[in-house]
Protein backbone atom coordinates (compact mmCIF):
# COMPACT_ATOMS: atom_id res chain seq x y z
CA UNK A 1 0.00 0.00 0.00
CA UNK A 2 1.50 3.18 -0.85
CA UNK A 3 1.96 6.02 2.11
CA UNK A 4 0.46 9.52 1.91
CA UNK A 5 2.66 12.15 3.41
CA UNK A 6 1.56 14.54 5.61
CA UNK A 7 3.33 17.18 3.31
CA UNK A 8 2.11 20.65 2.34
CA UNK A 9 2.60 23.80 0.67
CA UNK A 10 1.54 26.96 1.26
CA UNK A 11 1.58 29.77 -1.83
CA UNK A 12 5.08 30.76 -0.68
CA UNK A 13 7.06 26.92 -0.65
CA UNK A 14 7.16 26.23 2.67
CA UNK A 15 5.46 22.52 3.59
CA UNK A 16 3.41 22.44 6.44
CA UNK A 17 0.36 20.20 7.59
CA UNK A 18 -0.97 23.32 9.02
CA UNK A 19 -1.78 25.87 5.77
CA UNK A 20 -2.53 29.26 5.88
CA UNK A 21 -4.58 30.35 2.66
CA UNK A 22 -4.52 34.26 2.43
CA UNK A 23 -3.60 34.63 -2.01
CA UNK A 24 -3.88 32.20 -3.69
CA UNK A 25 -6.34 29.20 -5.16
CA UNK A 26 -3.25 26.63 -4.29
CA UNK A 27 -3.34 25.93 -0.75
CA UNK A 28 -1.14 22.73 -0.54
CA UNK A 29 -0.34 19.48 -2.56
CA UNK A 30 -0.62 16.11 -0.30
CA UNK A 31 1.66 13.46 -2.12
CA UNK A 32 1.35 9.71 -1.72
CA UNK A 33 3.59 6.96 -2.92
CA UNK A 34 2.84 3.11 -3.54
CA UNK A 35 5.63 0.69 -4.52
CA UNK A 36 3.35 -1.87 -6.51
CA UNK A 37 3.88 -1.21 -10.23
CA UNK A 38 1.71 -0.64 -12.90
CA UNK A 39 -1.41 0.58 -12.28
CA UNK A 40 -1.90 -1.16 -8.71
CA UNK A 41 0.73 1.58 -7.98
CA UNK A 42 -0.99 4.83 -9.31
CA UNK A 43 -2.17 6.74 -6.53
CA UNK A 44 -5.42 9.08 -6.53
CA UNK A 45 -6.86 11.57 -3.95
CA UNK A 46 -9.74 12.37 -2.58
CA UNK A 47 -11.17 14.65 0.44
CA UNK A 48 -13.35 12.42 2.63
CA UNK A 49 -13.49 14.22 5.86
CA UNK A 50 -13.76 18.30 6.99
CA UNK A 51 -15.30 19.20 3.74
CA UNK A 52 -18.97 19.17 4.42
CA UNK A 53 -19.86 22.98 2.50
CA UNK A 54 -17.75 22.37 -0.57
CA UNK A 55 -14.94 25.17 0.41
CA UNK A 56 -11.97 22.86 -0.71
CA UNK A 57 -11.16 20.71 -3.62
CA UNK A 58 -8.49 18.67 -4.46
CA UNK A 59 -6.73 16.98 -7.75
CA UNK A 60 -7.50 13.78 -7.80
CA UNK A 61 -3.99 13.07 -9.82
CA UNK A 62 -2.14 15.60 -8.44
CA UNK A 63 -2.84 15.83 -5.24
CA UNK A 64 -3.09 20.08 -5.23
CA UNK A 65 -5.96 21.03 -2.25
CA UNK A 66 -7.24 23.96 -3.82
CA UNK A 67 -10.17 26.04 -2.99
CA UNK A 68 -13.45 25.13 -3.87
CA UNK A 69 -16.54 27.15 -5.49
CA UNK A 70 -17.30 28.58 -1.75
CA UNK A 71 -16.60 31.61 -0.54
CA UNK A 72 -14.18 31.22 2.82
CA UNK A 73 -15.57 33.53 5.82
CA UNK A 74 -12.94 33.61 8.74
CA UNK A 75 -15.50 35.10 10.54
CA UNK A 76 -17.75 31.64 10.35
CA UNK A 77 -14.67 29.53 10.25
CA UNK A 78 -11.28 29.97 10.51
CA UNK A 79 -10.10 26.99 10.32
CA UNK A 80 -10.41 24.14 8.24
CA UNK A 81 -9.28 20.01 9.73
CA UNK A 82 -9.67 17.85 6.27
CA UNK A 83 -8.90 14.32 5.93
CA UNK A 84 -7.31 13.68 2.34
CA UNK A 85 -7.33 10.00 0.99
CA UNK A 86 -5.09 8.24 -1.37
CA UNK A 87 -6.28 5.45 -2.77
CA UNK A 88 -5.64 2.63 -5.91
CA UNK A 89 -9.00 1.90 -6.63
CA UNK A 90 -12.70 3.21 -5.74
CA UNK A 91 -13.42 0.27 -3.81
CA UNK A 92 -9.61 -1.37 -3.05
CA UNK A 93 -8.71 -2.15 0.35
CA UNK A 94 -5.07 0.20 0.00
CA UNK A 95 -5.86 3.38 1.39
CA UNK A 96 -4.01 5.65 3.48
CA UNK A 97 -5.27 9.15 5.15
CA UNK A 98 -3.51 12.36 5.94
CA UNK A 99 -5.27 15.10 7.94
CA UNK A 100 -4.31 19.02 6.18
CA UNK A 101 -5.37 21.98 8.65
CA UNK A 102 -6.10 25.35 6.30
CA UNK A 103 -6.37 28.19 8.72
CA UNK A 104 -8.19 30.94 7.05
CA UNK A 105 -6.31 34.48 7.23
CA UNK A 106 -8.27 37.72 8.43
CA UNK A 107 -9.27 39.91 5.21
CA UNK A 108 -11.37 42.86 6.44
CA UNK A 109 -14.20 42.42 4.97
CA UNK A 110 -16.72 42.83 7.83
CA UNK A 111 -18.63 45.77 8.83
CA UNK A 112 -18.81 46.89 12.06
CA UNK A 113 -22.64 45.89 13.57
CA UNK A 114 -24.60 48.25 16.10
CA UNK A 115 -26.08 45.76 18.72
CA UNK A 116 -29.34 48.02 17.98
CA UNK A 117 -30.68 49.52 14.88
CA UNK A 118 -31.50 52.49 17.40
CA UNK A 119 -30.63 53.33 20.84
CA UNK A 120 -33.50 55.64 22.51
CA UNK A 121 -33.04 57.60 25.39
CA UNK A 122 -36.15 59.03 26.51
CA UNK A 123 -36.80 61.30 29.31
CA UNK A 124 -33.67 63.41 29.55
CA UNK A 125 -34.18 66.08 32.03
CA UNK A 126 -34.26 69.36 30.11
CA UNK A 127 -32.31 70.39 32.84
CA UNK A 128 -29.40 67.77 33.11
CA UNK A 129 -26.04 69.21 33.38
CA UNK A 130 -23.25 69.76 30.76
CA UNK A 131 -21.18 65.96 30.84
CA UNK A 132 -24.34 64.21 31.91
CA UNK A 133 -24.39 60.60 30.06
CA UNK A 134 -26.52 59.83 27.27
CA UNK A 135 -26.63 56.88 25.96
CA UNK A 136 -23.91 54.03 24.91
CA UNK A 137 -23.55 52.93 21.80
CA UNK A 138 -22.00 49.54 21.17
CA UNK A 139 -21.05 48.13 17.66
CA UNK A 140 -18.61 44.82 16.76
CA UNK A 141 -16.74 43.96 13.63
CA UNK A 142 -15.94 39.90 13.64
CA UNK A 143 -12.68 41.35 11.67
CA UNK A 144 -9.38 40.68 13.76
CA UNK A 145 -6.78 43.29 14.62
CA UNK A 146 -7.20 46.90 13.21
CA UNK A 147 -9.95 45.24 11.14
CA UNK A 148 -11.81 44.57 13.91
CA UNK A 149 -11.35 47.86 16.01
CA UNK A 150 -13.75 50.57 15.76
CA UNK A 151 -14.19 54.24 16.03
CA UNK A 152 -17.57 55.89 17.13
CA UNK A 153 -18.70 59.62 15.53
CA UNK A 154 -21.72 61.50 15.15
CA UNK A 155 -22.23 62.33 11.58
CA UNK A 156 -25.41 64.38 12.33
CA UNK A 157 -28.61 65.58 14.65
CA UNK A 158 -25.86 66.51 17.13
CA UNK A 159 -26.78 70.02 16.93
CA UNK A 160 -23.95 71.14 19.21
CA UNK A 161 -25.57 69.15 21.70
CA UNK A 162 -23.99 66.13 22.10
CA UNK A 163 -20.66 64.48 21.57
CA UNK A 164 -19.50 60.83 21.97
CA UNK A 165 -15.97 59.10 23.08
CA UNK A 166 -14.67 57.72 19.76
CA UNK A 167 -13.28 54.67 21.66
CA UNK A 168 -16.14 53.53 23.87
CA UNK A 169 -19.35 54.90 22.20
CA UNK A 170 -20.45 56.94 25.55
CA UNK A 171 -22.33 59.78 24.49
CA UNK A 172 -22.65 63.10 26.55
CA UNK A 173 -24.15 66.49 27.13
CA UNK A 174 -21.78 69.41 25.82
CA UNK A 175 -24.46 72.40 26.23
CA UNK A 176 -27.23 73.16 27.96
CA UNK A 177 -30.34 72.02 26.80
CA UNK A 178 -33.90 73.48 26.35
CA UNK A 179 -36.85 71.28 25.99
CA UNK A 180 -38.41 74.63 25.40
CA UNK A 181 -35.79 75.37 22.01
CA UNK A 182 -36.20 71.50 21.18
CA UNK A 183 -38.02 68.68 22.37
CA UNK A 184 -35.97 65.50 20.91
CA UNK A 185 -32.83 65.11 19.04
CA UNK A 186 -32.30 62.62 16.55
CA UNK A 187 -28.77 61.97 15.76
CA UNK A 188 -27.03 59.23 12.74
CA UNK A 189 -23.76 57.33 14.14
CA UNK A 190 -21.28 55.67 12.85
CA UNK A 191 -19.09 52.93 13.65
CA UNK A 192 -16.07 52.53 10.94
CA UNK A 193 -13.19 49.97 11.63
CA UNK A 194 -9.49 50.63 11.52
CA UNK A 195 -8.45 49.05 8.55
CA UNK A 196 -8.61 49.35 4.60
CA UNK A 197 -11.21 50.05 3.11
CA UNK A 198 -12.31 51.56 6.85
CA UNK A 199 -15.89 49.73 6.54
CA UNK A 200 -18.82 51.60 8.54
CA UNK A 201 -21.82 50.64 10.13
CA UNK A 202 -24.42 53.39 11.18
CA UNK A 203 -27.41 53.10 13.65
CA UNK A 204 -29.41 56.17 15.29
CA UNK A 205 -29.67 57.84 18.45
CA UNK A 206 -33.27 59.47 19.69
CA UNK A 207 -33.32 61.67 22.45
CA UNK A 208 -36.41 62.89 23.95
CA UNK A 209 -35.98 65.56 26.64
CA UNK A 210 -38.62 65.70 29.59
CA UNK A 211 -39.84 69.19 30.29
CA UNK A 212 -39.16 70.78 33.53
CA UNK A 213 -40.71 73.81 35.43
CA UNK A 214 -37.60 75.93 34.45
CA UNK A 215 -38.98 78.73 32.81
CA UNK A 216 -40.30 82.21 33.78
CA UNK A 217 -44.35 82.58 34.00
CA UNK A 218 -44.06 85.86 31.33
CA UNK A 219 -47.74 88.11 31.36
CA UNK A 220 -48.53 88.95 28.08
CA UNK A 221 -48.55 92.64 28.90
CA UNK A 222 -45.94 94.56 31.08
CA UNK A 223 -48.39 96.69 32.44
CA UNK A 224 -52.19 97.04 32.37
CA UNK A 225 -54.13 99.57 32.60
CA UNK A 226 -58.03 100.66 32.93
CA UNK A 227 -60.79 103.04 33.87
CA UNK A 228 -63.65 102.39 35.04
CA UNK A 229 -66.80 105.19 36.06
CA UNK A 230 -67.18 105.33 39.92
CA UNK A 231 -70.04 103.77 41.80
CA UNK A 232 -69.59 101.15 39.15
CA UNK A 233 -72.00 98.12 40.14
CA UNK A 234 -70.04 95.28 42.12
CA UNK A 235 -69.22 92.59 40.43
CA UNK A 236 -68.32 94.01 36.97
CA UNK A 237 -65.09 93.08 35.20
CA UNK A 238 -62.25 95.93 35.10
CA UNK A 239 -60.17 93.64 32.94
CA UNK A 240 -58.79 91.05 32.68
CA UNK A 241 -54.75 90.27 32.74
CA UNK A 242 -52.96 86.84 30.83
CA UNK A 243 -49.87 84.91 31.74
CA UNK A 244 -48.20 82.40 29.67
CA UNK A 245 -45.43 79.43 30.26
CA UNK A 246 -43.63 77.56 27.78
CA UNK A 247 -43.42 75.02 30.06
CA UNK A 248 -47.08 74.66 29.84
CA UNK A 249 -46.82 71.75 32.47
CA UNK A 250 -49.38 73.60 35.50
CA UNK A 251 -52.22 75.74 35.35
CA UNK A 252 -50.82 79.04 36.29
CA UNK A 253 -52.82 80.64 38.91
CA UNK A 254 -53.27 84.82 39.49
CA UNK A 255 -53.13 86.67 42.66
CA UNK A 256 -52.53 89.92 44.52
CA UNK A 257 -49.24 90.91 45.23
CA UNK A 258 -49.67 90.88 49.45
CA UNK A 259 -47.72 94.48 49.69
CA UNK A 260 -51.08 96.04 47.44
CA UNK A 261 -52.29 98.75 49.07
CA UNK A 262 -55.36 98.32 51.36
CA UNK A 263 -57.73 100.10 50.37
CA UNK A 264 -56.94 98.66 46.55
CA UNK A 265 -57.40 95.47 47.80
CA UNK A 266 -60.85 95.98 49.72
CA UNK A 267 -62.01 97.21 45.85
CA UNK A 268 -61.18 94.72 43.60
CA UNK A 269 -60.68 91.16 43.79
CA UNK A 270 -58.87 88.87 40.79
CA UNK A 271 -59.86 85.43 39.58
CA UNK A 272 -57.26 83.11 40.41
CA UNK A 273 -57.77 80.79 37.53
CA UNK A 274 -58.61 83.00 34.51
CA UNK A 275 -56.89 86.32 35.72
CA UNK A 276 -60.44 88.73 35.73
CA UNK A 277 -60.16 91.29 37.86
CA UNK A 278 -63.78 93.06 39.64
CA UNK A 279 -65.16 95.38 41.34
CA UNK A 280 -66.04 94.08 45.00
CA UNK A 281 -66.64 97.41 46.72
CA UNK A 282 -68.29 100.85 46.47
CA UNK A 283 -65.80 102.90 44.21
CA UNK A 284 -65.97 106.38 45.25
CA UNK A 285 -63.30 108.79 42.74
CA UNK A 286 -63.43 111.53 45.61
CA UNK A 287 -62.07 108.92 47.91
CA UNK A 288 -59.62 107.61 45.58
CA UNK A 289 -59.04 108.57 42.04
CA UNK A 290 -56.24 106.23 41.10
CA UNK A 291 -55.23 102.59 42.13
CA UNK A 292 -51.76 100.14 41.46
CA UNK A 293 -52.75 96.79 41.59
CA UNK A 294 -49.58 93.81 41.24
CA UNK A 295 -50.51 90.94 39.94
CA UNK A 296 -48.28 87.54 40.72
CA UNK A 297 -48.52 85.05 37.94
CA UNK A 298 -47.44 81.61 39.02
CA UNK A 299 -47.20 77.82 37.58
CA UNK A 300 -45.40 76.01 40.28
CA UNK A 301 -42.12 76.39 39.04
CA UNK A 302 -39.24 78.74 40.74
CA UNK A 303 -39.43 81.35 38.40
CA UNK A 304 -43.14 83.83 38.86
CA UNK A 305 -43.80 86.72 37.39
CA UNK A 306 -45.82 89.90 38.15
CA UNK A 307 -47.40 92.73 36.54
CA UNK A 308 -48.66 96.37 37.45
CA UNK A 309 -52.39 96.85 36.81
CA UNK A 310 -53.58 100.91 37.09
CA UNK A 311 -56.84 101.86 37.23
CA UNK A 312 -58.36 105.63 36.97
CA UNK A 313 -61.86 106.28 38.29
CA UNK A 314 -63.62 108.44 36.40
CA UNK A 315 -65.83 110.66 37.87
CA UNK A 316 -69.83 110.69 37.85
CA UNK A 317 -71.64 113.58 38.94
CA UNK A 318 -72.66 112.46 42.61
CA UNK A 319 -72.15 114.92 44.77
CA UNK A 320 -73.68 118.35 44.87
CA UNK A 321 -71.65 121.67 45.64
CA UNK A 322 -71.50 122.31 49.63
CA UNK A 323 -71.23 125.66 51.17
CA UNK A 324 -68.03 126.07 53.57
CA UNK A 325 -68.91 126.55 57.05
CA UNK A 326 -67.10 130.32 56.87
CA UNK A 327 -69.65 131.60 54.57
CA UNK A 328 -71.24 134.85 55.44
CA UNK A 329 -74.33 134.06 56.20
CA UNK A 330 -75.59 137.61 57.76
CA UNK A 331 -73.56 140.91 57.03
CA UNK A 332 -74.56 144.01 58.16
CA UNK A 333 -73.98 147.28 55.62
CA UNK A 334 -74.50 150.58 55.73
CA UNK A 335 -77.04 152.03 53.49
CA UNK A 336 -74.62 154.96 52.16
CA UNK A 337 -72.53 151.58 50.67
CA UNK A 338 -71.40 152.82 47.43
CA UNK A 339 -72.50 150.94 44.26
CA UNK A 340 -70.08 147.66 43.69
CA UNK A 341 -68.97 147.66 46.96
CA UNK A 342 -68.51 144.19 48.55
CA UNK A 343 -70.45 143.02 51.18
CA UNK A 344 -70.33 139.23 51.88
CA UNK A 345 -68.42 136.25 50.42
CA UNK A 346 -69.34 133.03 50.14
CA UNK A 347 -67.74 129.76 49.66
CA UNK A 348 -68.67 126.16 47.91
CA UNK A 349 -66.59 123.18 47.00
CA UNK A 350 -67.53 120.08 44.81
CA UNK A 351 -65.45 116.91 45.38
CA UNK A 352 -66.51 116.08 42.09
CA UNK A 353 -63.97 116.23 38.85
CA UNK A 354 -63.95 118.27 35.90
CA UNK A 355 -67.01 120.45 35.10
CA UNK A 356 -68.97 118.29 37.78
CA UNK A 357 -66.62 120.04 40.42
CA UNK A 358 -66.92 123.43 39.09
CA UNK A 359 -69.07 125.39 40.96
CA UNK A 360 -71.10 129.33 40.07
CA UNK A 361 -73.21 131.54 42.29
CA UNK A 362 -76.64 132.81 41.77
CA UNK A 363 -79.07 134.80 43.54
CA UNK A 364 -82.00 132.91 43.57
CA UNK A 365 -84.27 134.78 45.39
CA UNK A 366 -85.05 137.86 48.14
CA UNK A 367 -82.85 140.30 45.94
CA UNK A 368 -85.45 142.96 45.81
CA UNK A 369 -85.34 146.00 43.39
CA UNK A 370 -81.71 143.75 42.34
CA UNK A 371 -79.90 145.70 44.33
CA UNK A 372 -77.33 143.00 45.05
CA UNK A 373 -75.55 140.58 42.34
CA UNK A 374 -73.31 138.28 42.95
CA UNK A 375 -70.24 137.31 40.92
CA UNK A 376 -68.41 133.72 40.56
CA UNK A 377 -64.56 133.42 41.52
CA UNK A 378 -62.54 130.38 40.63
CA UNK A 379 -65.39 127.90 40.22
CA UNK A 380 -65.37 128.38 44.42
CA UNK A 381 -66.02 132.02 45.70
CA UNK A 382 -69.41 134.05 45.29
CA UNK A 383 -68.68 137.47 45.83
CA UNK A 384 -71.95 139.48 46.79
CA UNK A 385 -71.73 143.16 45.58
CA UNK A 386 -74.13 146.40 45.98
CA UNK A 387 -75.84 147.04 42.39
CA UNK A 388 -78.23 149.82 43.42
CA UNK A 389 -77.86 152.61 46.14
CA UNK A 390 -79.61 151.32 49.25
CA UNK A 391 -81.79 153.19 51.30
CA UNK A 392 -82.53 151.84 55.14
CA UNK A 393 -85.65 153.73 55.48
CA UNK A 394 -86.96 151.91 52.39
CA UNK A 395 -85.88 148.41 53.59
CA UNK A 396 -83.99 147.50 56.34
CA UNK A 397 -82.97 144.15 55.54
CA UNK A 398 -82.51 141.49 52.71
CA UNK A 399 -83.21 137.58 53.09
CA UNK A 400 -80.68 136.47 49.76
CA UNK A 401 -80.95 132.98 48.56
CA UNK A 402 -77.39 132.51 46.80
CA UNK A 403 -77.92 128.96 45.11
CA UNK A 404 -74.60 127.04 44.24
CA UNK A 405 -74.66 124.84 40.68
CA UNK A 406 -72.02 122.45 39.56
CA UNK A 407 -71.38 121.89 35.84
CA UNK A 408 -72.78 118.74 35.80
CA UNK A 409 -75.37 117.20 32.99
CA UNK A 410 -77.78 117.67 34.80
CA UNK A 411 -76.41 120.18 37.40
CA UNK A 412 -76.96 119.41 41.06
CA UNK A 413 -77.32 122.75 43.43
CA UNK A 414 -77.63 123.58 46.88
CA UNK A 415 -78.47 126.67 48.32
CA UNK A 416 -77.68 129.16 51.34
CA UNK A 417 -79.33 131.81 53.22
CA UNK A 418 -77.59 135.16 53.38
CA UNK A 419 -79.13 137.72 55.35
CA UNK A 420 -78.03 141.93 54.74
CA UNK A 421 -78.92 144.09 57.48
CA UNK A 422 -78.66 147.14 56.34
CA UNK A 423 -77.23 150.12 58.51
CA UNK A 424 -78.85 153.68 58.98
CA UNK A 425 -76.79 156.23 58.15
CA UNK A 426 -77.86 159.96 59.35
CA UNK A 427 -79.04 160.69 56.06
CA UNK A 428 -82.80 162.05 56.93
CA UNK A 429 -83.34 165.49 58.81
CA UNK A 430 -86.13 165.96 61.64
CA UNK A 431 -89.60 166.77 60.34
CA UNK A 432 -91.52 168.81 62.52
CA UNK A 433 -94.92 168.12 62.71
CA UNK A 434 -96.75 171.11 61.56
CA UNK A 435 -95.25 172.45 58.47
CA UNK A 436 -97.23 175.74 59.10
CA UNK A 437 -95.83 176.70 62.62
CA UNK A 438 -97.59 177.25 65.61
CA UNK A 439 -100.34 180.36 66.78
CA UNK A 440 -100.78 180.16 70.54
CA UNK A 441 -102.41 183.11 72.92
CA UNK A 442 -101.19 183.29 76.17
CA UNK A 443 -102.71 185.58 79.17
CA UNK A 444 -100.02 187.70 81.11
CA UNK A 445 -99.14 187.25 84.27
CA UNK A 446 -99.65 183.61 83.68
CA UNK A 447 -97.73 181.60 86.68
CA UNK A 448 -94.57 180.45 85.75
CA UNK A 449 -93.65 176.82 83.90
CA UNK A 450 -97.04 177.18 82.32
CA UNK A 451 -97.05 175.43 79.03
CA UNK A 452 -98.16 177.22 76.35
CA UNK A 453 -97.80 174.59 73.06
CA UNK A 454 -95.38 171.74 72.21
CA UNK A 455 -93.28 171.26 69.54
CA UNK A 456 -93.22 167.59 67.67
CA UNK A 457 -90.62 166.36 65.22
CA UNK A 458 -89.77 162.93 63.72
CA UNK A 459 -86.68 161.71 62.11
CA UNK A 460 -86.91 158.59 59.87
CA UNK A 461 -83.53 157.33 60.72
CA UNK A 462 -83.04 154.99 63.95
CA UNK A 463 -80.91 154.94 66.80
CA UNK A 464 -78.98 158.02 67.59
CA UNK A 465 -79.84 159.31 64.49
CA UNK A 466 -83.50 160.08 65.36
CA UNK A 467 -83.17 161.13 68.83
CA UNK A 468 -84.25 165.04 68.64
CA UNK A 469 -83.19 167.73 70.93
CA UNK A 470 -85.57 170.51 70.64
CA UNK A 471 -83.75 174.65 70.56
CA UNK A 472 -85.25 177.82 70.92
CA UNK A 473 -82.59 179.51 69.30
CA UNK A 474 -83.79 183.14 68.34
CA UNK A 475 -86.61 184.96 69.64
CA UNK A 476 -86.74 184.88 73.48
CA UNK A 477 -83.66 187.12 73.97
CA UNK A 478 -85.21 188.23 76.96
CA UNK A 479 -85.84 184.45 78.60
CA UNK A 480 -89.55 184.62 79.21
CA UNK A 481 -89.60 180.88 77.82
CA UNK A 482 -88.09 178.07 78.12
CA UNK A 483 -88.15 174.67 76.19
CA UNK A 484 -87.86 170.96 77.16
CA UNK A 485 -84.95 169.78 74.96
CA UNK A 486 -86.34 166.38 75.05
CA UNK A 487 -90.20 166.86 75.05
CA UNK A 488 -90.26 170.09 72.80
CA UNK A 489 -92.88 171.87 75.62
CA UNK A 490 -92.85 175.48 75.40
CA UNK A 491 -93.37 177.13 79.21
CA UNK A 492 -93.03 180.04 80.74
CA UNK A 493 -90.05 180.97 83.09
CA UNK A 494 -91.32 182.26 86.65
CA UNK A 495 -91.79 185.27 85.28
CA UNK A 496 -94.75 186.29 83.97
CA UNK A 497 -95.28 187.82 81.03
CA UNK A 498 -95.83 191.28 80.06
CA UNK A 499 -98.01 192.74 77.22
CA UNK A 500 -97.21 196.21 77.92
CA UNK A 501 -93.67 194.90 77.66
CA UNK A 502 -94.07 192.86 74.76
CA UNK A 503 -97.02 192.17 73.20
CA UNK A 504 -95.84 189.31 70.70
CA UNK A 505 -93.12 186.71 70.08
CA UNK A 506 -92.18 185.54 67.35
CA UNK A 507 -89.57 182.17 68.32
CA UNK A 508 -87.31 180.09 66.24
CA UNK A 509 -87.07 176.98 67.08
CA UNK A 510 -84.59 174.03 66.21
CA UNK A 511 -84.76 170.51 66.37
CA UNK A 512 -81.46 168.70 66.15
CA UNK A 513 -80.61 164.50 65.88
CA UNK A 514 -77.96 163.10 67.90
CA UNK A 515 -76.57 162.01 64.40
CA UNK A 516 -72.65 162.12 63.52
CA UNK A 517 -72.87 164.87 62.02
CA UNK A 518 -76.11 165.86 63.64
CA UNK A 519 -78.84 166.84 61.45
CA UNK A 520 -81.38 169.96 62.45
CA UNK A 521 -84.51 171.74 60.96
CA UNK A 522 -85.35 175.21 62.11
CA UNK A 523 -88.84 176.47 62.09
CA UNK A 524 -89.22 180.46 62.43
CA UNK A 525 -92.52 182.53 63.49
CA UNK A 526 -93.40 180.96 66.64
CA UNK A 527 -95.65 183.98 67.07
CA UNK A 528 -97.18 184.98 70.90
CA UNK A 529 -99.57 187.70 70.94
CA UNK A 530 -101.11 189.14 73.55
CA UNK A 531 -103.68 191.81 75.58
CA UNK A 532 -103.80 193.49 78.46
CA UNK A 533 -107.46 193.92 80.02
CA UNK A 534 -107.55 196.82 82.48
CA UNK A 535 -109.66 196.51 85.67
CA UNK A 536 -107.58 193.17 86.62
CA UNK A 537 -108.55 191.20 83.93
CA UNK A 538 -105.73 190.56 81.00
CA UNK A 539 -105.82 188.07 77.94
CA UNK A 540 -103.36 187.61 75.76
CA UNK A 541 -103.04 185.36 72.52
CA UNK A 542 -99.85 184.13 71.40
CA UNK A 543 -99.60 182.84 67.94
CA UNK A 544 -96.51 181.08 66.55
CA UNK A 545 -96.29 180.46 63.34
CA UNK A 546 -93.60 179.54 60.75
Amino acid sequence: MSRLGQGGRTCNGQESSALHFHCSSFLAKVKATDADEGINGRVWYRIVKGNEHNNFRINPSTGLVMRGVRHLDREQNSSHVLEVEAYNTEQGPMRSSVRVIIYVEDVNDEVPVFTQRQYNRLGLRETAGIGTSVAVVRATDRDTGNGGLVNYKILSGAEGKFEIDESTGLITTIEYLDYETKTSYLMNVSATDQAPPNNQGFCSVYVSLLNELDEAVQFSNSSYKAMIMENIPLGSEVLRVQARSIDNLNQITYKFDPNTNAQALSLFKINGITGVITVKGQVDREKGDFYTLTVVADDGGPKIDSTVVTITVLDENDNSPQFDITSDSSVSVAEDSAVGKRVAVVLARDPDAGSNGQVTFSLTSGNIGQAFEIHTTNNTYGEVFVAWPLDRELLDHYTLRIQASDGGVPPRRKEHTLRVNILDVNDNPPIIDSPFGYNVSVSENVGGGTAVAQVRATDRDVGLNSVLSYYITRGNEDLTFRMDRVTGEIATRPSPPDRERQSFYSLVVTVEDEGNPSLSVSHQNVLFRGRMELGGTAGASLALRR
